[in-house]
């Protein structure tokens, strides 16, 4: 054939079709514009730089594989239209002389203008917009705002391979679709009557077994860590599920009312169940779509307005007290009592030069394991080694609390035996055993687990749960734990001696208390310790 015929041909074809072709070109072009916006700002060293901002790209980095399912499957649906409204032209072009292997090129030409336009105007919006959507988000982080534009370059490939394996996986449907009609079958398609949907109950029950597991996941995770890496695997199989449930559950639901005779015989029920098949086999994975988009929503709206109105109590219990100091060494007599009781007069005075005074005050020590192992009643070593998280639910944050500075913040007169401790536990999670141990160290009774203690900053910032072990031999612990992490290598658990204090008046009163506070503690020399 005559050089180039394909081209035109495929040119003349979407030009006569425009209406149908302008918004599946519009819709190729928004899903690849979304993509490229969440790739880009998984990327951003703005965001990477910002506290939080390496969690959040994380997610968002994970946003990318759904939004690759959910672009596959939906362009799948929206292509379905335009090839279905095509068919009586590829007929005829048939019947006129034209083999299919010359329909696949005109297709193939058709497909990679498509995709070109498609591409084209999606990665030119995205890239318009994604510095847009960078400022909401450091806006909305309260980072520092930049206006200067960046194209990321390798998010600009991974939306080129994804949406080319998209484009490819849908030419090779339309071949299909071509080569396993006939000519006659291809020109009369418009007039033929639809078959009678039949129900596919393996899909049905695969849906149904997706959307149950997908929320039971949901329901039973409550660990942060674990939630995290199962989180993005139960939205594939909600998305999944769903269109299953669309597609093939909806016609089996219509198939059983069919099969009930005394229901289906109505004149109420007869048209509108029949009607039902054809609508939700023609229209399933449309409102399938709909569904999950809408969902998406909610969902996003609904965690949003969570997190900002949990901000306050979030503040609260990472930062328990207005002003608070945390000074850290190694071992117990690196902390001077000279120097706490210098820090201590440096409160008062800049209370009183700014004519307030501190008030619930609190003070007490605490040794300081972070990411430990406790499993089967044993404290063992780092599970963080080499960075590597293990979402079994074992590993913790453990916390030492003296018996006396427990009774003291809590206002209790409890009473621990030798070889006794309390706990306390955090994050919904449970120590189930009845005894403990550091190591290959006699294990400790745990005489009770208390239903309280104070928040701390320390617990607040960590993602796993923290373990407060109440001791009544605190420094003898301590140092223990310091010698046994030498003897295996590890880093010497940190001693903390934490003192805060509110400042009355608070607002500006507390600001100016503060940096009066700040250049009074300048001047006090600490040459052991960590502040």
């Amino acid at each position: 054939m005559k050089k180039g015929l394909y081209r035109k041909l495929a040119w003349m074809g979407i030009k006569k079709n425009k209406k149908l072709y302008f918004p599946y070109i519009l819709t190729c072009a928004g899903m690849v514009m979304m993509s490229y916006i969440i790739s880009f700002l998984s990327k951003s060293g703005t965001l990477g730089s910002m506290p939080g901002g390496e969690t959040l790209q994380g997610m968002l980095g994970m946003g990318f594989g759904v939004m690759s399912v959910f672009s596959l499957i939906f362009l799948f649906y929206t292509n379905s239209f335009l090839t279905r409204r095509r068919k009586k032209e590829f007929g005829l072009y048939n019947i006129l002389g034209m083999g299919k292997i010359h329909l696949s090129l005109v297709l193939l030409w058709e497909a990679g203008i498509t995709a070109l336009f498609s591409l084209g105007a999606g990665l030119a919006a995205g890239i318009t917009f994604s510095k847009l959507a960078e400022l909401f988000m450091v806006n909305l982080l309260n980072g520092p705002i930049s206006f200067s534009l960046s194209v990321s370059f390798s998010s600009i490939t991974k939306v080129l391979y994804l949406f080319g394996v998209i484009f490819f996986l849908i030419y090779v449907n339309m071949l299909r679709q071509i080569h396993l009609s006939d000519p006659i079958g291809l020109l009369r398609s418009e007039n033929t009557g639809e078959r009678p949907p039949r129900a596919n109950w393996v899909l049905a029950v695969l849906g149904i077994l997706l959307l149950g597991v997908a929320y039971w996941l949901a329901l039973v995770i409550s660990d942060p860590l674990v939630a995290f890496v199962w989180f993005f695997l139960a939205v594939e199989m909600v998305i999944a599920g769903t269109y299953l449930l669309f597609i093939s559950g909806s016609v089996a639901v219509c198939r059983l009312l069919q099969k009930k005779k005394s229901y289906y015989y109505k004149t109420s029920h007869f048209v509108s169940i029949s009607s039902m098949m054809y609508r939700m086999k023609r229209n399933g994975a449309g409102l399938a779509s709909i569904c999950i988009l809408c969902t998406m929503v909610l969902v996003m709206v609904s965690s949003t307005v969570c997190l900002f109105a949990g901000t306050k109590d979030s503040l609260r219990k990472r930062f328990p007290m207005d002003i608070n100091v945390d000074v850290s060494a190694d071992e117990m007599f690196l902390i001077e009592k000279d120097y706490m009781e210098q820090i201590k007069a440096a409160a008062d005075a800049a209370a009183k030069e700014q004519g307030s005074r501190i008030e619930n005050v609190r003070e007490y020590f605490m040794g300081d394991l972070t990411g430990v192992d406790v499993y089967n009643g044993k404290i063992d070593d780092y599970s963080l080694e080499y960075g590597n998280i293990l979402p079994d639910g074992s590993d913790w944050q453990v916390i030492l609390i003296s018996l006396e500075d427990y009774n003291l913040l809590m206002g209790k007169e409890e009473e621990l035996a030798e070889g006794e401790i309390m706990l306390y536990t955090t994050k919904s999670a449970k120590y189930k055993e009845d005894t403990i141990a550091f190591g290959d160290r006699e294990p400790l009774k745990i005489k009770k687990q208390v239903d309280a203690f104070v928040d701390t900053e320390v617990d607040a910032v960590q993602i796993f749960p923290t373990m407060y072990i109440i001791l009544p031999d605190f420094e003898e612990t301590l140092k223990e734990l310091k010698d046994w992490k030498r003897e295996n290598g590890e880093n010497v658990a940190s001693l903390h001696w934490i003192y805060g204090f509110n400042a009355e008046g608070g607002g500006e009163k507390e600001i100016q208390i503060q940096e009066s506070f700040e250049n009074g503690r300048a001047g006090i020399p600490n040459p052991n310790g960590e502040i």
